[in-house]
């Protein structure tokens, strides 16, 4: 999957089952910070990163992410 097809299935994963406004979900927006996800968040995404891109997420490496970019550099790394 190509980097801009990444970035539009999780930002609708965001904007959709997060509901988090659009408008903040720029790639160098703090996950917890400026976007407000919680440990839970977290969790959902990791299942979506699973279900969506075919492989699970190391839980130390959820942790180590901090902006929007850093989740699509790490799928884009990790998919298969």
């Amino acid at each position: 999957m190509t980097r801009p097809e990444i970035e539009q299935r999780i930002l609708a994963f965001l904007r959709d089952k997060l509901e988090i406004d659009e408008s903040i979900l720029l790639p160098t927006n703090e996950l917890k910070r400026d976007i407000g996800m919680s440990s839970l968040d977290a969790m959902e995404l990791s299942i979506f990163i699973k279900r969506t891109f075919g492989f699970q997420p190391e839980r130390k490496d959820i942790h180590t992410l901090v902006t929007l970019a850093d989740v699509y550099a790490y799928i884009e790394a990790h998919q298969s």
